[in-house]
């Protein structure tokens, strides 16, 4: 039997009070500076998950003010510096586990973290400070990651939940899936048949399954088909007709004994959402096409159930999902920007002109954070009037020293004359600390 994991919140409600301070549409320095307080009780505890210590080391990094007084720049390229390399190294540390040490940007490329962090690591480390402005983008990066890796899934997941119960629910909604493929596609309805009982059987079973659990596992490895093929096309707008044969059975059935099913629902779908956004992640052509897949499809099933019917999403609920999607509409999402469209088509045109032309931005996240300078926009010069002008200074500071400064008598200056000093006799090169 698994051992029950300690940890230094009191409840899950605790903890979503945390992510309200933190990542709340109206979070501001206030609520983070709250946050950090909070967060510092919470590090002080041996059972605290590494993450809460890295995000604490960001926002507090972050909570400094910028752009900094002329004074205090390299102060905070310094801290900001330290933060970003910590949070790399957090984020690695637990993969090496081998006899030999392996390369920082392969650890991360498991890990998802975007290589603009791991380069900037690399030259906060081993060369010159990057410009502030990088690094204050990176560490705002970091947050970003660690908000959608580790704090949204521990906080959909709960942190009391074991892996045993989540993993017995996938297996029954595997089950479910098999039993039930079957009978839609032999046009199967009755009751009484071995696949009519195995249903019965089933049902049976999810009574007894935790409803977050139950929902997890239809979102995650039940409602996207694994081939491409069977998903909906790019200008449908509602799930296929056999996947809701196969699974508004069971959803039904879940809403007869949890009231809230239809919240829950539409709260796991959204964070599949936000946590499979391709922003993380380095990927070919044909990974972001089956990305924007897998996507699509969990989109389509929020479209159905925000339409309304027996499992359609509460007012509440709406609002909630709303204010996520909206959040993060900022980092130029297309199936995300598709999908709040079709739920709130208004809001969408409203928020259009506060958001950036992605179109017009082709990052260039592996050289991100190595140019050199300071950041500021380079003035394109004459070079040959440049160098006329430098030797033209050259030449002024030279004549002015021959003026000021007479000619030089060899033995012009007695050894005796500066007391403590004796000319010496002879001299030629040797060593450092041998004798000539």
């Amino acid at each position: 039997m698994r051992q029950p994991r300690r940890v230094p919140w009191s409840s899950k409600a605790e903890l979503g009070q945390l992510y309200e301070l933190l990542f709340s549409p109206v979070a501001n320095d206030g609520s983070r500076t709250a946050a950090l307080s909070r967060m510092s009780v919470y590090v002080s505890s041996p059972s605290c998950p590494a993450f809460i210590h890295l995000l604490h080391a960001l926002v507090s990094a972050l909570a400094l003010p910028y752009p900094p007084p002329l004074h205090l720049a390299q102060s905070h390229r310094m801290v900001y510096a330290m933060a970003l390399i910590r949070f790399v190294n957090g984020m690695v540390d637990p993969l090496q586990t081998g006899g030999f040490a392996r390369p920082i940007s392969h650890l991360a490329a498991e890990l998802n973290l975007p290589p603009g962090l791991v380069a900037l690591r690399h030259r906060a480390t081993h060369e010159d400070l990057p410009p502030l402005p990088h690094l204050h983008r990176a560490l705002q990066d970091a947050v970003a990651y660690l908000h959608a890796y580790s704090f949204v899934p521990l906080l959909n997941h709960g942190a009391e939940e074991g892996w045993g119960r989540r993993e017995r629910s996938e297996t029954l909604v595997g089950r479910w899936k098999k039993v039930m493929k079957e009978r839609v596609r032999m046009r199967d309805v009755s009751t009484e048949n071995a696949s009519g009982r195995a249903v019965k059987r089933l049902r049976r079973e999810f009574d007894g399954e935790d409803l977050e659990d139950a929902i997890e596992a239809i979102v995650r490895v039940g409602l996207v088909p694994v081939a491409r093929k069977k998903r909906p096309a790019k200008k449908a707008t509602a799930p296929p007709a056999d996947a809701l044969l196969v699974w508004t059975p069971l959803l039904t059935h879940l809403m007869d004994l949890h009231e809230s099913t239809p919240s829950v629902l539409a709260e796991t779908l959204t964070s599949a959402l936000l946590e499979t956004a391709p922003r993380f992640r380095q990927m070919d052509d044909d990974e972001r096409k089956e990305l924007a897949s897998y996507r699509w499809t969990l989109g389509t099933w929020l479209l159905h159930f925000w339409r309304g019917g027996d499992l359609g999403v509460p007012e509440d609920a709406k609002r909630d999902i709303l204010v996520r999607l909206a959040r993060e509409l900022v980092h130029g999402d297309d199936v995300l920007k598709r999908v709040y469209g079709l739920l709130d088509g208004a809001g969408l045109g409203q928020l259009q002109a506060l958001l950036p032309d992605h179109r017009e931005e082709e990052e260039e996240e592996e050289l991100e954070g190595l140019e050199i300078g300071d950041g500021e926009l380079e003035v394109e010069v004459d070079a040959d009037a440049a160098l006329e002008k430098m030797q033209a200074n050259l030449d002024a500071l030279q004549d002015k020293l021959r003026r000021n400064v007479g000619p030089t008598k060899e033995g012009a200056t007695n050894g005796q004359d500066i007391p403590g000093w004796n000319k010496a006799e002879e001299w030629h090169p040797c060593p450092i600390g041998m004798w000539a």
